[in-house]
């Protein structure tokens, strides 16, 4: 999920292209993600410790209310890489935890930073990994720790204050 005026209007415009075919999905994606990296465009306030932190918090917060199993999580400079399970019976739609994740953060968020208004983007873009694909879903935790890394903004992806990564995953990464 990324922060609300993070991507310039000419790539929300080439978003709203139908992608003719998943090439051009995974192409329009990377495009995305390199324009986030940069961290170039609109707001950086996840790049401020103390929202770091509170986005961070608030995410493990809403783990052990039990909504989800949270496994890693990267808080970048203007958009954030979560990875998480949810419970296998009884649990709500993803949107659902995500919207409330998100209603939660931004009031503490917008308070800390000074201002009021849209904190996340309504939208966010998720990979859907099903049960039994373990080596998609180390992938994706992989991914999501290593992107301050492959972004520049630290050697080791332990240096970078905004990752998380469940116990249980630190040797496989």
């Amino acid at each position: 999920m990324r922060l609300a005026g993070s991507l310039p209007q000419a790539v929300l415009d080439d978003r709203r292209t139908p992608a003719a075919d998943l090439l051009s999905q995974r192409q329009r994606f990377a495009s995305y993600e390199q324009q986030l990296e940069t961290g170039a465009y609109g707001p950086t306030w996840l790049r401020q410790p103390a929202v770091m932190a509170l986005v961070l918090a608030g995410l493990r917060q809403q783990a052990a209310q039990g909504h989800y199993e949270l496994l890693a999580a990267c808080a970048m400079p203007n958009h954030l890489h979560v990875v998480l399970r949810l419970p296998l019976v009884g649990h709500e739609p993803f949107y659902r935890a995500m919207q409330r994740f998100k209603s939660a953060t931004a009031v503490l968020a917008n308070r800390e930073v000074g201002r009021s208004g849209r904190f996340w983007q309504d939208e966010s873009y998720d990979h859907v990994v099903r049960e039994g694909q373990a080596d998609a879903l180390a992938r994706a935790v992989r991914y999501t720790v290593y992107n301050p890394v492959k972004a520049g903004l630290c050697q080791r992806w332990q240096d970078w204050e905004g990752t998380y990564l469940a116990e249980e995953w630190q040797e496989l990464v």
